[in-house]
């Protein structure tokens, strides 16, 4: 009788740890939350598909943010796309704007794209963009 109990016991150790594996292994995937921000030649400002001006970024952000299901220690990357002639100077601007909604976790990728070449200016710039060919 003994020795059943302790072949139980083994296996209900082996099954609960192979459960925490397999939560930790599926939580990996949802442990990055990505935010994409479009800059254009003419410094138009999109948080995501929302036209926004420079002095709304921080509360475009926060509501973007705000709408979001977030889990502990998840990351946050801000992505900033911005057209190749803009001054890098206010790319920063920018960045510092969208880093006031949230303080904490937080990852910056710029990429500066030929937004004439790529067709680029509005709403519906996010589909235009292959960001696997991208640099940053």
């Amino acid at each position: 009788m003994r020795i059943i109990m302790n072949k139980v016991y083994v296996l209900l150790c082996l099954l609960g740890f192979s459960m925490g594996v397999n939560a930790q292994s599926s939580g990996e995937n949802n442990k990055v939350f990505y935010l994409n921000v479009f800059i254009n030649a003419n410094k138009i400002v999109y948080v995501e598909e929302e036209k926004t001006s420079f002095k709304n970024i921080e509360d475009q952000v926060t509501e973007m943010l705000r709408k979001q299901p977030f889990k502990i220690d998840q990351q946050i990357i801000f992505r900033i796309f911005g057209d190749k002639d803009l001054d890098m100077g206010y790319i920063i601007d920018v960045n510092a704007e969208m880093r006031k909604a949230i303080r904490e976790n937080i990852k910056t990728e710029r990429y500066l794209l030929e937004t004439k070449k790529l067709n680029i200016d509005g709403e519906h710039w996010f589909q235009k963009i292959d960001l696997k060919a991208l640099k940053q």
